[in-house]
């Protein structure tokens, strides 16, 4: 199987693809665009508070003393 993506600048080819589709020959798929996929993305990662480049820097130090340590 190939993925491609057409940028369809006739009426005329979108027909043919879809006459593709109603013989089973292709599979159409509908995407999103990069912003909307982004918010879809987003809204599932956790609320945080906003983090102090220290705090970073502190966990990195931790995670690297846990390694040191193992």
């Amino acid at each position: 199987m190939e993925t491609l993506i057409i940028e369809i600048q006739n009426p005329k080819a979108r027909k043919l693809i879809e006459d593709l589709a109603d013989l089973g020959l292709i599979t159409l798929k509908e995407t999103s665009s990069w912003s909307d996929r982004w918010k879809k993305f987003t809204s599932v990662l956790p609320e945080v508070i906003s983090i102090s480049e220290e705090d970073i820097f502190d966990e990195i130090d931790d995670v690297r003393q846990k390694r040191k340590s193992s």
